[in-house]
Order: C-alpha cells, then structure tokens, then sequence
C-alpha cells in the first residue's frame, strides 16, 4: 500500500503544472464538447475539484462581465486600449439577455452600435476631423 501511494506522489511530481492559459483553454474546450447545460461538478472529467471550478467560473464570468479590451504587441512594449466603456458592456449584455423580448435586445443592439460609433469619433474630447 505504501509503495503505492509514493508512485503515486512521484507521478504528480513529474506532471508538469498546467499554466493559467492552458486550464483555461481546456475549460472552453470541455465547455464546447457539451452538448447541452451540465453540473459544475463533471469539471472533475478535466481535473478540477469543485472548490477550483467554482473559482475559475467566477473568473470568467468577471472577465465577461467587463468592458472590452484590445492587447497591441510593438516591439518590447505591449498596449492594453480599452475598446469600450461600461455604458457599452452594460448594452452588450442586454444584447445577449435572452430574458429580454427580442425587440429589446434589438433597441439594446441600435443603441450599442451609435453609441460604439460616437465613441470612435470622439478623441481626447473632442470631435475627429
């Protein structure tokens, strides 16, 4: 029984921890194997105890939940612009609210659209030429 257990532990050992983009990436690809609505606790398919999966969906739906941004690599120097502010989050999730009657996510998709476009005509304040 003990040998056991320590082949065990030496096998975890030589796994090689996953990094914080690879358990993301193979979250979403179990999420997109499923076929319809399933428990958080089948998590447990790609390694995840509970407590882990509860932490990683609420990260998600927190980053979800915020206004967009666009990561820009020039040379050394990465650049993080926030693509919307949180009037346009706020509308995207109406847009997506299927809790909503279809002609108010469609109000919600008008308004997201003028007001992305006034958005990208403003620049430090004041009107692009």
């Amino acid at each position: 029984m003990a040998a056991g257990k320590k082949k065990e532990q030496k096998l975890r050992k030589k796994k090689r921890s996953r990094t914080l983009q690879e358990r993301a990436e193979q979250i979403f690809r179990y999420i997109d194997r499923q076929p319809e609505p399933f428990p958080k606790s089948e998590f447990k398919d790609i390694g995840l105890n509970p407590k882990t999966a509860e932490s990683w969906i609420q990260l998600i739906e927190y980053i979800q939940s915020q206004p967009r941004i666009r990561v820009t690599k020039m040379g050394s120097q990465t650049y993080i612009e926030k693509l919307e502010n949180k009037y346009l989050s706020m509308m995207r999730k109406r847009i997506i609210d299927s809790n909503l009657s279809l002609k108010e996510r469609t109000d919600a998709m008008n308004d997201y659209i003028n007001a992305l476009l006034t958005l990208e005509t403003i620049e430090d304040g004041r009107i692009k030429k």
